[in-house]
């Protein structure tokens, strides 16, 4: 009893401020008249290369932990990448809809969820791992999605061209030099960048509320039902094979199988915006998904402690 009442306690405080943001944005599509594009473009383009350079600069880890890290976002991303992509074509997707399914199925919900999870369930060595598994894939989780987004309206060399729009590559590379050169700004210079990423993940979340505020939360669509499936259930399953495969084991296994279980992520919901996509796809694969992990996450820390 106690164990689930910690537990529920861990899901009201990582929700709640997600709650609270994505309210804010449901308000503000119904109360005034804002651009839901512009807005995604100002956090994709101008607040999230901050905060990728302030993290990038900040985190300290272990190369040996990095490269197991990268190996396994790699390998865990392009199967369920793989995956989505097959189901789609299974379910007969249009273009638009099968990128967004293909989202659904590969990313996870790791900062809003996953943090505040990964601490309770593994304490302060768990929470470092959740976050060494959020910087090292924050490259393939950005470029990737970014890209899968963009062929829902684009072609290849489309897609690669708005990439190569993307700041926060070029930030991302920026980054890595400075680090490897030892090079660090002076703090009247990060304190700014700071802050503004900071601004990122709540305006991602406004964004986020007013598409759910512009569309109707319809009754379960059975190929929705295995968008979901596939990213509460088979998730996990992929993440243990794979760790198991490239030899990870102990408590790093145990924390990169349960952030990759984690619902939909909602970043991809604000790329579809930028790019095209079957958003209303997208966002309700974030909804039900996000409802659905109060039943399995909590089947899986018992499993994984």
């Amino acid at each position: 009893m106690t164990f689930l009442a910690e537990l529920g306690s861990v899901y009201l405080n990582a929700l709640l401020p997600l709650f609270l943001y994505c309210g804010i944005g449901i308000v503000a599509h119904r109360t005034l008249e804002l651009d839901r594009t512009t807005l995604s473009k100002v956090s994709v383009y101008v607040l999230l290369p901050p905060l990728f350079f302030s993290n990038l600069m900040k985190v300290t880890v272990q190369s040996q932990d990095i490269l197991k890290v990268a190996l396994f976002c790699i390998l865990a991303l392009g199967t369920m990448a793989t995956i989505g992509k097959i189901y789609s074509k299974l379910v007969a997707f249009d273009t638009a809809t099968s990128s967004s399914a293909v989202l659904s199925v590969t990313f996870f919900n790791a900062v809003n969820l996953g943090f505040p999870v990964a601490l309770f369930a593994f304490g302060d060595e768990g929470l470092l791992f959740a976050g060494l598994l959020v910087a090292v894939n924050a490259v393939p989780h950005n470029g990737f999605s970014m890209y899968v987004a963009a062929r829902g309206r684009m072609s290849r060399r489309e897609s690669a061209r708005a990439m190569a729009r993307m700041p926060i590559f070029y930030v991302l590379i920026i980054a890595t030099v400075f680090r490897l050169v030892g090079i660090t700004l002076p703090e009247p210079v990060m304190a700014p960048i700071t802050t503004m990423g900071q601004a990122a993940i709540p305006l991602i979340l406004i964004c986020v509320g007013m598409e759910l505020a512009s569309i109707r939360i319809k009754s379960m669509d059975p190929k929705l039902l295995g968008i979901v499936i596939l990213r509460l259930f088979a998730a996990p399953l992929v993440a243990a094979v794979i760790t198991s495969l490239i030899g990870i084991e102990g408590l790093l296994r145990s924390v990169l199988i349960l952030i990759a279980s984690m619902p939909s992520a909602m970043a991809p919901i604000v790329y579809a915006r930028v790019f095209g996509g079957n958003v209303e796809s997208l966002t309700q694969a974030v909804f039900y998904s996000t409802i659905g992990c109060f039943f399995s996450l909590p089947i899986l820390i018992m499993l994984l402690t």
